[in-house]
């Protein structure tokens, strides 16, 4: 994705402000597009508050950003990725601390992150619910989030690592959850013949959804759905319509938690599952079969 100019970029050519010098500017720039997707309400109250601080030049003796770490909380990570999109240790800042400190080094890319947060705020349609789920979680119903975020906020990612990528099921151990990542419409291009999985609404609380090509009834991975109930495990779903649009990589919308209905076949297994939260009706509307 091409990212020509920043906000502030854009408005010194029109002679409306100085041109940008911040000193990771061509890192940051797509940083912009990120956040213009975000639409959970509590999230962009949460950066708007990391933001501002880090404006605000809120730091201590050490010069770590005490205040803008303070306010990301338990989603600090989450909030690390929003923003670099990439692991510390690639990029040079090994702790929380380093990566808040650094962008507070960059005054346009944060002044154009808070004039974006605003807009995203106002335009937001989702209410900013937490979901009942059984583990601490900072994921808003309905909220858009890039694979890389939703690796964050189950604790797969951290500093050191970006956790899994390239696959449509995550697991996530430690708190017996799937975290299954699904597209609707899949082209050719854009996906290979094993991936080119049947996934569809089927009513906005029920959808169609196929394993991966390897999955087998017996396996662990088959046995820990089929009975995910029984074995205490969350099945959570993250849905996009499409992977890619003007160039743009598109986040999934999180639907919430699902119960498995039925199942049949293996390799890829084929199971009809219930959500727990109707769907937005404008997915249901476009990507239902038939619709």
């Amino acid at each position: 994705m091409l990212v020509k100019e920043t906000w502030t970029g854009w408005k010194a050519k029109a002679h409306l402000a100085s041109p940008p010098a911040d000193p990771d500017i061509l890192g940051l720039k797509k940083a912009l597009i990120r956040i213009a997707g975000i639409n959970g309400p509590q999230e962009i109250a949460r950066l708007q508050h990391i933001v501002q601080h880090l404006r605000d030049g809120h730091v201590d003796q050490d010069g770590h950003v005490d205040q803008a770490v303070s306010a990301a909380g338990d989603a600090a990570v989450s909030a690390h990725y929003r923003m670099w999109a990439d692991k510390g240790e690639k990029l040079n800042m090994p702790s929380l601390e380093d990566s808040f400190k650094r962008l507070s080094r960059n005054p346009t890319i944060l002044a154009d992150m808070d004039e974006i947060l605003a807009w995203a705020g106002q335009e937001s349609r989702i209410k900013g619910t937490y979901v009942d789920l059984p583990f601490e979680h900072k994921l808003e119903l309905h909220a858009q989030h890039s694979s890389r975020d939703i690796n964050a906020a189950l604790g797969l990612a951290n500093m050191n690592t970006t956790g899994p990528t390239g696959t449509g099921v995550l697991h996530a151990q430690d708190i017996k959850t799937y975290a299954l990542l699904l597209t609707f419409q899949k082209t050719e291009h854009e996906f290979s013949p094993t991936t080119m999985y049947v996934d569809y609404p089927i009513s906005r609380h029920r959808l169609h959804w196929e394993s991966q090509s390897t999955t087998t009834q017996k396996g662990r991975a088959g046995q820990n759905m089929i009975h995910h109930k029984e074995k205490g495990y969350t099945v959570l779903f993250f849905v996009r319509e499409q992977k890619k649009n003007l160039g743009v990589t598109m986040p999934y919308t999180f639907f919430g938690p699902g119960d498995l209905v039925s199942f049949e076949s293996e390799k890829p297994i084929k199971m009809i599952w219930d959500l727990r939260y109707p769907m937005p009706v404008e997915m249901f509307e476009r990507n239902r079969v038939g619709g």
